[in-house]
């Protein structure tokens, strides 16, 4: 039976990052520029929350502007929630916490610092992979 693959050996290393008091605009230009739908959200050097496409999408749904004519910051339209995990823990512990909390994003941090995303469409992606390779079998 193969070994479970730890999250590190998965994730998508070095991710963009936006700063907290960024401004909200920036943070929908750095997705769309990347093609991502999740960033990573510090304060100095803490990962403190996530953005995501939906969260914006969200704040705009409920009257905020995020345009790049406001003053609507990152910090004023993220969650304050996110998972994080340590490289070297195994994917299926984490994907099931995922699953269990409703989140659909993990960081990965080695050390304090940041090392990886691992969002629900990595998920997706790789289970997609499995049924292919089991497919040829």
């Amino acid at each position: 039976m193969a070994k479970v693959p730890t999250i590190g050996s998965v994730m998508t290393a070095f991710p963009y990052f936006i700063e907290l008091d960024a401004h909200a605009a920036a943070a929908r230009t750095m997705m769309q520029q990347f093609k991502v739908h999740h960033l990573p959200v510090r304060d100095g050097e803490r990962i403190v929350s996530v953005i995501s496409e939906q969260e914006l999408r969200r704040a705009e749904a409920f009257g905020r502007d995020i345009s790049s004519d406001s003053d609507t910051r990152v910090a004023d339209v993220c969650t304050r929630v996110v998972h994080f995990a340590d490289p070297d823990e195994p994917l299926d512990a984490v994907l099931k916490h995922m699953s269990d909390a409703h989140v659909d994003v993990t960081c990965i941090v080695k050390g304090g610092r940041l090392a990886g995303i691992y969002t629900f469409t990595d998920a997706f992606r790789q289970f997609a992979e499995l049924l292919r390779r089991q497919e040829t079998k």
